[in-house]
């Protein structure tokens, strides 16, 4: 079963959002991040030790992700852009979710070739999570 979560793009997503939010506890405080969030200490403490988010705190730290987290520091790798898709398709059912996930992907992959730059190499990973 750790096989099977280890490749499942939900939970390293989840435990990339524990782990910055964790490194922003550390550098601040569990109050301050929480109200950050917009969750309590206590469910950020929960969470922090492995609790499984609800869908609506799960949003809330991805949305806190994009503003605090990893598009903070200046990083846009796979991580963030996973957790954008995730906030910008998070009302969309399964099916289309994954075919509004693929047309973005797309985009960016075209974006990238029209301009000449060389397609990061999230743009293929996330459309074998996603795909």
């Amino acid at each position: 079963m750790d096989d099977q979560r280890t490749r499942d793009p939900h939970h390293a997503n989840i435990q990339h959002l524990r782990d910055t939010a964790s490194s922003r506890v550390e550098g601040s405080s569990l109050r301050r991040v929480a109200r950050e969030i917009g969750m309590s200490p206590t469910g950020l403490k929960k969470f922090l030790l492995g609790t499984a988010p609800y869908s609506p705190t799960l949003r809330r730290l991805r949305k806190w992700y994009l503003q605090y987290g990893g598009a903070h520091a200046g990083v846009v790798g796979e991580e963030e852009v996973g957790h954008a898709l995730a906030v910008l398709t998070q009302d969309l059912p399964p099916g289309p979710r994954r075919l509004t996930t693929d047309a973005v992907l797309d985009s960016l992959a075209q974006g990238y070739d029209a301009s000449g730059r060389e397609r990061p190499q999230w743009v293929s990973e996330l459309r074998k999570q996603y795909g």
